[in-house]
């Protein structure tokens, strides 16, 4: 119960569960170790000043971890970069998300912490804590769902446009990857699937070629009834947007079904550093665009950049 249990043994258990997540491919193996590490990080941070009960945290103290300063690669201390303190908040989202599915804190002290907005005016790629609140909300139980299937293939890297054209002869389970057809302004291309949408995207391709034999042509993600491509990207993004809604995004007005996609761009960049690569990966011709999709502020980094050797 919330009060009896120890900072130190609280976040073993939320890791513990974390690690689960992983093994149902609700959670992937970068992630886990990325927020395993943040917490190790949280826990000496909060230890320091004092705090040793888990539901002694409040939202001063998590304000104070996310928005802490920290070394440069040169050993400066320098105030936290956006993407630092918005890494910080999914984390200690996700921790307190799970803390409460565990019984072990009734409140979460992130839930009225904000930050300034990573794209103005525009759509922002999804945090991790909120894809893996998708995954979850999107999971079947009893049969393999449409909303599923949508949300597998944007976090694949396909876009409203083609995904509701896909389906089982576009799967290649073995390669773990799928094949998107492109739109106006995507290019053809391979997807990786991760584990997750890899074990969705297969118990549904399974369910469609065992249904009548009228339903094998119907794509994945959409229903089969015939339509405009307007039409069918409409389905599409009604889907995800059910989902976003289910998991509290419905107000964020940054938030549309391209976050999904977005997300699938910006952990290519992450994981390689290279813009070229989430291009690539999402099918799309443009540099600045991408970069404007998955909120890389590429000419303000190279600023900050200059400025830091400027200071040197």
């Amino acid at each position: 119960m919330a009060g009896e249990v120890s900072l130190h043994d609280g976040l073993a258990r939320v890791r513990d569960a974390w690690q689960h997540l992983v093994s149902l491919g609700e959670m992937s193996e970068q992630t886990f170790h990325r927020f395993s590490q943040l917490l190790q990080r949280f826990e000496r941070f909060t230890t320091a000043r004092g705090v040793l009960d888990f539901d002694a945290i409040g939202e001063a103290m998590a304000a104070s971890f996310i928005d802490a300063h920290g070394r440069t690669r040169h050993g400066h201390i320098a105030p936290a970069a956006s993407a630092t303190r918005y890494l910080r908040r999914s984390v200690l989202r996700m921790c307190f998300t799970t803390a409460r599915e565990l019984q072990l804190v009734d409140a979460d002290p992130t839930w009225g912490i904000a930050l300034p907005p990573r794209v103005k005016g525009s759509t922002r790629p999804l945090n991790d804590d909120e894809v893996i609140a998708l995954r979850r909300a999107a999971d079947y139980v009893e049969r393999p769902t449409r909303h599923a299937a949508a949300a597998a293939l944007a976090l694949a890297g396909g876009f409203s446009g083609e995904i509701g054209h896909i389906r089982t002869s576009d799967l290649d389970l073995t390669g773990h990857r799928v094949w998107m057809h492109g739109s106006t302004k995507t290019t053809p291309r391979w997807c990786p699937l991760d584990t997750w949408s890899l074990r969705v995207l297969g118990t549904r391709a399974e369910y469609i070629q065992n249904a009548p034999a009228t339903a094998v042509r119907t794509p994945l993600a959409v229903s089969a009834r015939a339509g405009s491509d307007e039409q069918v990207q409409a389905r599409v993004c009604v889907a995800l947007r059910d989902l976003l809604k289910r998991i509290g995004l419905a107000a964020d007005r940054s938030v549309r079904p391209a976050s999904v996609t977005a997300y699938a761009g910006w952990e290519t960049f992450t994981r390689t550093g290279r813009i070229e690569a989430a291009a690539r990966h999402l099918g799309m011709g443009s540099l600045d665009s991408t970069a404007a999709l998955i909120g890389h502020h590429w000419q303000t980094s190279t600023t900050e950049r200059k400025e830091r050797r400027n200071a040197r």
